[in-house]
């Protein structure tokens, strides 16, 4: 595939998967909204914080337009510069990663309300509204955070913009003063072939892996303890229960799997790959569009795991669903999902 190609397919996915993004995001907004059984509890307000996250990282993918690049040394986003001031177009890119960053903190949050409701429910009130805006707040002020260094140390400059300009008339047909971009330079290289290590970019490149890195560990520690005691509990329920307990199983895997696929593999590998010489290239618009698409998978995922919205589609097109399918998964003094 051609390096033209692959740029664009990163620049229409984007467009094209905002307008899928928010038609699912708002049908399951509706649903969480209208259809969520008491039982699901202070978890149904963050399903409902979760899925505006998702709106605004939407639009924010949308507003980015964003393609990607990496060579031997650096990885950048970019998007196209189209006027009239060059200082919007690094806000729109930053915007971007600042909600990706957010998302996937309160995704990790999930995991600790998981967690939280199988082995401590009466603690289950540090979820409440008031504690649920500081869990938000929280999230957002650390995404912002480090994504401030990432302007700060990250953006473009003199050096790392010479070290670029042959990069992309090679491969875009493209100069400098076309695009508009924001990423770390590991290594800047001299004519001799000695290199530099710019400490302001490696420190930021720390803080955002590290990031990553914990977001990972807390959904797999979380999410494997949580496994691993409803499977021990599985035996101790009634034949409903259990039913309800595998499809909660199956939920979590789900839900953990597609973010670790679809979002956070292919940033961390182009994220860490220069580092050790690796460069993938225009390939790396690949990466760029499976993250544009997240959303709606996430969305539709939910939306045909949890029984109860799945039966309110149903029930918008065949207009009758039967008994058994219409029960509720969910109890009021067990695990939410």
């Amino acid at each position: 595939m051609s390096s033209k190609f692959l740029l664009n397919l990163a620049i229409h996915t984007s467009g094209i998967g905002f307008l899928i993004s928010l038609l699912s995001e708002i049908l399951l907004l509706m649903l969480i909204v209208y259809k969520s059984r008491d039982s699901f509890g202070y978890y149904k307000n963050l399903m409902i914080v979760y899925n505006v996250v998702l709106i605004m990282y939407s639009i924010a993918t949308s507003n980015a337009n964003l393609a990607a690049h990496s060579t031997e040394t650096s990885y950048v986003l970019f998007r196209m510069y189209n006027g009239p001031n060059r200082t919007i177009g690094p806000l729109l890119i930053l915007q971007f990663c600042t909600m990706y960053v957010t998302m996937l903190i309160i995704l990790s949050v999930h995991f600790i309300y998981r967690y939280v409701a199988v082995f401590y429910h009466r603690m289950l009130w540090i979820f409440s509204k008031f504690y649920l805006a500081l869990w938000v707040l929280g999230s957002f002020t650390l995404g912002l955070f480090l994504i401030s260094l990432k302007y700060f140390f990250l953006g473009e400059f003199d050096y790392f913009t010479d070290e670029l300009r042959e990069v992309f008339k090679n491969n875009y047909n493209l100069t400098m003063d076309q695009v508009i971009y924001n990423g770390p330079i590991y290594y800047i290289c001299d004519d001799k072939g000695e290199c530099t290590k710019p400490l302001g970019v490696w420190l930021t490149m720390l803080a955002l892996c590290s990031c990553f890195v914990i977001c990972l560990g807390v959904m797999g520690y979380f999410g494997t303890r949580c496994f691993y005691r409803l499977s021990q509990i599985k035996t101790e329920l009634s034949e409903h229960t259990r039913k309800m307990q595998k499809q909660l199983l199956f939920a979590l895997v789900i839900q953990a799997g597609i973010p670790i696929v679809i979002m956070y593999t292919p940033t961390a590998l182009l994220l860490v790959s220069p580092i050790i010489g690796i460069s993938f290239g225009a390939y790396s618009n690949i990466a760029v569009s499976m993250v544009a698409v997240y959303p709606p998978i996430d969305q539709l995922a939910i939306i045909w795991i949890i029984r109860d919205y799945r039966n309110a589609i149903k029930r918008m097109f065949c207009k009758k669903v039967g008994p058994q399918e219409a029960t509720s998964i969910y109890s009021k003094n067990r695990t939410s999902l």
